[in-house]
């Protein structure tokens, strides 16, 4: 994974992480009732407990997570679509960098 991000009990609204290049995985963690995550094309509401890991093409998948009660965090790993131009040529810094 070549991106991370801290996410602090979010509920709604949906979204598709256009920047993400594959997967998605999500290892959530703390307290907490409700806050199911829904993969909406796929038709599917996680129930997700702490421990849990998931994974899905954050891309192409609208999700959210419904509301929740109590703390619940999750630590959410990604693959940048913008990490392929660093690869290639440092996003355009290539030719500054040696």
């Amino acid at each position: 994974m070549e991106s991370h991000r801290w996410s602090w009990g979010k509920s709604g609204p949906d979204n598709i992480d256009s920047q993400d290049d594959d997967l998605c995985v999500v290892l959530p963690f703390g307290d907490w009732k409700g806050g199911e995550l829904c993969l909406y094309e796929s038709g599917l509401v996680l129930e997700l407990r702490p421990g849990d890991v998931v994974m899905f093409p954050s891309n192409h998948i609208t999700h959210f997570n419904l509301h929740m009660e109590g703390y619940r965090g999750s630590l959410v790993l990604s693959t940048d679509s913008h990490m392929k131009g660093w690869i290639k040529d440092r996003n355009g810094w290539g030719v500054h960098i040696r």
